[in-house]
């Protein structure tokens, strides 16, 4: 993993709800019950995954962030629930494809775990594009103990939001239409 590449330049409420909503479970940052997690963009080696089958500027850059269990989180006594380990791995994969300012909902996503996350540690949760198209966007997700040790990867298949449920979410908080760049919805 290379630090301190340039990284393309994007406006950062892509990547962390800046908005006045912040209620996202996962990285909201005003939602009290919330894991809060926030992003950061890296950059990879050219040869460290495979080329996109599309030429995208955004290649070679992951979204990673940090989340720490406590206490709250636990499944089993110290070890993080894995439906919550889950739940972030697939938010990951939704802010890469909010890099490129689409917003999408889950269509399908496989966890496997393959270690204990224990709770009062940092965990590395690293996501990245593999397929990026008009009508589907594919990812992957991972999150790493501070060894490098994997806890659990995903794959994810993500559709654009359907109208109905754009208008949903517009009903709840009327500054989501902004926030999607739909000032035509009401």
């Amino acid at each position: 993993m290379s630090h301190g590449q340039d990284v393309p330049r994007i406006d950062e409420s892509w990547l962390n709800d800046r908005s006045e909503y912040q209620r996202n479970f996962v990285h909201g940052l005003g939602n009290p019950q919330g894991l809060r997690v926030q992003y950061h963009l890296e950059t990879v080696a050219a040869d460290a995954e495979p080329p996109p089958p599309h030429p995208d500027p955004l290649a070679g850059v992951r979204v990673v962030g940090e989340w720490r269990a406590d206490d709250d989180h636990m499944g089993f006594p110290g070890v993080a629930h894995g439906g919550l380990i889950a739940a972030i791995l697939d938010d990951a994969i939704g802010r890469c494809a909010a890099l490129r300012h689409r917003w999408v909902v889950t269509g399908r996503i496989d966890t496997r775990f393959r270690a204990a996350a224990p709770t009062g540690v940092p965990l590395r949760v690293e996501a990245w594009l593999t397929r990026y198209q008009r009508r589907l966007v594919v990812g992957r997700a991972r999150m790493l103990l501070p060894d490098g040790a994997l806890v659990a990867e995903a794959h994810g298949t993500y559709l654009p939001i359907p109208a109905a449920l754009e208008a949903t979410m517009v009903a709840g908080w009327p500054g989501f239409a902004a926030y999607l760049g739909r000032e035509d919805l009401p």
